[in-house]
């Protein structure tokens, strides 16, 4: 089987090989036929860009340069960009591959879309999982009970300022009683005395 020299040059040093810690979204394809095996690793970012991207193949030359050129072609790109890779992309960017391996390229093409399936299901799960807390956290007895309490604290501390007004003035009125009192008191002492004399 004759493949291009750029081919061999990938097969014999491919990048991006390997297992790719961190990854959100792993696709895994085969082929019954050939045997080929090919698995991808993707890291992709909340705004849906791939930062980071590997592979694992096992199978023939065009499967491994397939992988690794399919890899560079997808890392910084979108989601929606990756998904429009196809084989021809591929194959044009190998400079051709024999006919009986143009499958290896489609092989690439389904593994990255098989990876992008996975993200977009993980995330569902992640959104599912949040809001299933946030409900969780509402309906649960003990936490009605603390929104409540805090609530009720909230709106006595907010009626403090009118609470300590109206005891500054109670208080001010009773001083002014108590002093009135302790004049009239006084007065009266001193007519007492006045009529003794």
């Amino acid at each position: 089987m004759i493949y291009t020299e750029k081919v061999m040059e990938i097969f014999k040093n491919p990048k991006h090989v390997g297992e790719l810690k961190g990854a959100n979204a792993i696709g895994q394809v085969g082929n019954v036929v050939c045997g080929d095996i090919m698995k991808i690793y993707l890291k992709i970012n909340d705004d849906g860009i791939i930062e980071d991207a590997k592979f694992q193949t096992f199978g023939c030359t065009a499967a491994i340069a397939s992988s690794s050129i399919a890899i560079d072609m997808i890392i910084g790109k979108p989601v929606t960009e990756a998904l429009k890779l196809d084989n021809k992309a591929i194959i044009k960017e190998l400079g051709d591959l024999p006919a009986q391996k143009i499958h290896c390229s489609m092989l690439a093409k389904e593994a990255i879309e098989a990876a992008v399936e996975d993200y977009k299901k993980r995330k569902a799960r992640a959104t599912k999982r949040k809001f299933k807390n946030i409900s969780d956290k509402l309906s649960d007895k003990k936490t009605v009970k603390k929104l409540e309490k805090s609530e009720e604290r909230a709106s006595k501390s907010a009626a403090k300022p009118d609470i300590m007004a109206k005891t500054a003035r109670l208080a001010s009125k009773l001083g002014a009683k108590s002093k009135d009192a302790e004049k009239s008191t006084v007065k009266d002492d001193s007519k007492k005395k006045a009529s003794k004399a």
